[in-house]
């Protein structure tokens, strides 16, 4: 609940219809309901997992991108754009609104609810471990990929399970011994890291780098997978990391990931992603660059289905007192107050940034900056689905802008003086920014600023409006008795305990 000071009845009441009203724009997500038929595999399509597959690396990811251009075109465009809709735009062009949409999801962003599969798994290994053993005997080293599917969410994803040892974060791995069996030293690996049901899934030979990859999963139950505080300051220790860490940030918080383990997920894509089967009824295809056409129901199976990719969560993170992500752990994360620059949604930023938030006390007065007793980190698995991304040179309602400023006048109160997201506006400077009420969450999931430091300062952050496209995973403490006493922009020996 937040408390109005000042500004009279009248202009209360008016502020109040201007915040909440929402425009009539539709959704045009279409709901797919789960079909208990999809997790039935195709048996004419399997064969003996105890001969070695051929493979080349430069043609598995030639067609994971040619699958992604042909499954995700019309799914994360402009799918939801109805038939009515199109003619109306091709009548008035006036009436079409100027794209800014920034897609940049890994993935299909329709996959919420539907049956999962890891089809790495299930195409891309062998299983006869023991045979290709007796066949390479020159190779001891054998890497151990163990990972499980995270189902909390709506969406899954996948987690893998590094060793962190000398500074750096990698696979575990096994060094075989003539005469030994391959399975069962796996599993009495597994047996010692869990109590828990897992499975050997087969292994991957790499006949480019000459390693060989033994694929573990570790089943996945939420009721022993709730988020805690977790330490960086053990000489050894095991993490969860997620796909895009491994990708992308190629760190797991401020801990360096092994290249050989990034090469491995650059080499073979589809190796951090998972897949949903969808139904193709109803399902729009383009036919050629101005026509569209329904396909229609077939006994075929192959024409009644297809098999997109799941999309790839994006590691955000949220900083806050200690006490803050302790209690975020236990009630979920609360929305930011009205006065936030997108509205009372959730709102998320790098790691870099987020330490601003962790290790200083804002204020919404911003007389002054002091330095937190003790500092806190939330990691979090974000779904961005459909983004839009603005820019501080957008054009911009100047109307839209005044009502910002309107609402922060009449609500910015004590109760927000110690939220995290509190900024100072900018006047003229990021107008653009401050300039989108909440009707965007009629198209989007998420919006999404960058980080400008143009003489003033804005961070980047994306704020999600529904709280079922993001997961808490862990978060940490972050050590505050040695950082300046006021903030150093240039600082960055932050530590984190």
């Amino acid at each position: 609940m937040y408390y109005i000071n000042g500004g009279g009845a009248v202009d209360k009441k008016k502020a109040l219809r201007d915040i909440f009203k929402v425009s009539d724009v539709k959704k045009k997500y279409r709901n797919v309901d789960d079909d208990d038929s999809l997790t039935q595999d195709n048996k004419s399509e399997s064969r003996s997992r105890s001969r070695s597959r051929s493979r080349s690396r430069t043609n598995f990811i030639n067609r994971s991108d040619d699958d992604d251009d042909d499954d995700d075109d019309d799914d994360d465009n402009e799918t939801e754009i109805s038939d009515s809709d199109e003619q109306n735009a091709d009548a008035d062009p006036n009436t079409v609104e100027e794209n800014h949409d920034y897609i940049t999801s890994i993935g299909s962003i329709k996959t919420d609810g539907l049956h999962h599969r890891y089809t790495f798994i299930e195409d891309e290994l062998d299983y006869d471990i023991e045979e290709f053993a007796e066949h390479h005997p020159e190779i001891k080293h054998y890497e151990m990929v163990i990972y499980r599917i995270n189902t909390k969410s709506l969406n899954p994803f996948l987690e893998f399970l590094l060793y962190y040892d000398n500074s750096i974060c990698k696979f575990p791995y096994y060094k075989h011994a003539p005469k030994k069996h391959i399975r069962k030293e796996c599993d009495n690996i597994m047996k010692q890291l869990f109590s828990g049901k897992y499975r050997y899934r087969g292994y991957l030979h790499d006949e480019l780098t000459e390693k060989c990859y033994i694929f573990c999963e570790k089943y996945f139950r939420e009721n022993n997978t709730q988020p805690e505080l977790i330490s960086l300051q053990h000489a050894h220790n095991w993490y969860w990391v997620c796909t895009a860490e491994i990708i992308y940030q190629k760190k797991y918080m401020s801990l360096d990931i092994d290249d050989d383990t990034i090469e491995l997920f650059n080499a073979y894509p589809l190796i951090g992603v998972l897949q949903a089967t969808i139904p193709l009824e109803n399902v729009r295809v383009r036919r050629d660059e101005h026509q569209y056409m329904h396909r229609k129901s077939s006994k075929d199976e192959v024409e009644r289905f297809k098999t997109v990719n799941i999309e790839v969560p994006s590691i955000l993170y949220y900083g806050s007192t200690l006490c803050y992500a302790e209690n975020t752990a236990v009630y979920g994360l609360k929305r930011e107050p009205l006065t936030t620059r997108f509205g009372p949604f959730y709102y998320f930023t790098t790691l870099d940034h987020s330490y601003y938030w962790a290790c200083y006390h804002n204020t919404s007065k911003h007389d002054k900056i002091e330095r937190n007793t003790e500092g806190g980190i939330s990691r979090y698995a974000v779904f961005t689905k459909k983004m839009k991304t603005v820019f501080h040179d957008d054009d911009y309602d100047i109307d839209m802008v005044k009502k910002f400023i309107e609402r922060k006048n009449i609500f910015e109160t004590k109760i927000n003086e110690y939220r995290q997201t509190q900024e100072v506006y900018h006047h003229d400077m990021y107008d653009s920014i401050y300039s989108h009420d909440y009707t965007w969450t009629s198209r989007y999931d998420t919006i999404y600023n960058g980080f400008y430091d143009n003489t003033k300062l804005i961070r980047p952050v994306w704020c999600v409006c529904d709280h079922q496209n993001f997961q808490l995973l862990s978060y940490y403490e972050v050590d505050t008795q040695n950082l300046p006493h006021t903030y150093d922009p240039d600082y960055s020996k932050y530590k984190i305990m």
